[in-house]
């Protein structure tokens, strides 16, 4: 384990004072947090069932800020990666929402030798399953689990739930995944640089219907969300402004929108 030389990894991230106090801060977190690791990792019954950082918190943000595998606590991260992999091939274990895994590691967890081999298999064996790829994002859904990949930094996310989407693009390909899982109708429009229209049509259904069900304020994380009729049909639209470096909108927000849509479909 070699927390020290990526401080400057986390003080990029943490971004609270001047650079000089940032870096100070990182070091000093890191070294805090190092120790931390050192006395969990020596009682190991603990480390596995009641790790001294909640939920392994402060490994998932090690590999958030691109630390090396082989940096990482070594015995906490191979528990981490044995909990990944019975959580999503066995169906065992706690909820897992945005852990971080390098896809490396996440591909040998469960088996599979390449991208290509993980969506081949995984598309035989879990329901419901949809991709979506624009060049370094990939997005996979199925079986109740979903994986956003990113190829340029080399990391998974299972479960995105918190992942804010931080550009068009990203929007888009959650659009897209959401859309065809859930089987809706939609079009995706960029109005302008940073604002973004995501128009859901819902057939056989009424105004008065869809708007007791979507009410003002049950939904966060959109700028605006509006209704009108067309034909037999309603009309969603979602608008999202995203400011200069990402939107406020997460991936389970957006969701959110499309599990409820779902379910007017199905009525």
């Amino acid at each position: 384990m070699n927390l020290k030389k990526h401080k400057e990894e986390l003080a990029d991230r943490i971004v609270l004072l001047d650079a000089a106090a940032d870096n100070q801060l990182a070091l000093e977190l890191v070294e805090l947090h190092e120790q931390k690791c050192i006395t969990c990792q020596e009682d190991r019954l603990g480390c596995t069932v009641r790790p001294a950082c909640m939920n392994r918190n402060f490994l998932n943000a090690l590999i958030e800020i691109g630390v090396n595998p082989q940096d990482l606590p070594s015995f906490c991260y191979s528990q981490y990666l044995e909990q990944i992999r019975r959580f999503i091939l066995e169906k065992k274990g706690r909820e897992m929402t945005d852990r971080r895994i390098p896809i490396k590691d996440l591909l040998t967890t469960l088996g599979v030798s390449s991208i290509r081999h993980f969506t081949t298999k995984f598309k035989k064996e879990w329901k419901g399953f949809s991709s979506a790829h624009e060049e370094n994002v990939m997005l996979v859904i199925g079986s109740n689990l979903m994986f956003r990949f990113d190829f340029g930094r080399g990391i998974v996310t299972l479960n995105p739930e918190h992942d804010r989407i931080e550009n068009y693009r990203v929007f888009g390909l959650y659009c897209q995944i959401f859309a065809e899982h859930y089987g809706l109708n939609i079009r995706v429009t960029d109005l302008t640089l940073n604002w973004w229209l995501l128009t859901i049509e819902v057939k056989g259904h009424t105004l008065s219907s869809v708007k007791s069900q979507l009410k003002s304020g049950s939904l966060s994380g959109f700028d605006s969300i509006y209704k009108s009729e067309s034909g037999d049909s309603v009309i969603i639209n979602a608008e999202v402004i995203a400011d200069d470096e990402s939107s406020n909108l997460e991936a389970g927000q957006l969701r959110t929108l499309f599990d409820r849509v779902s379910k007017f479909e199905k009525e």
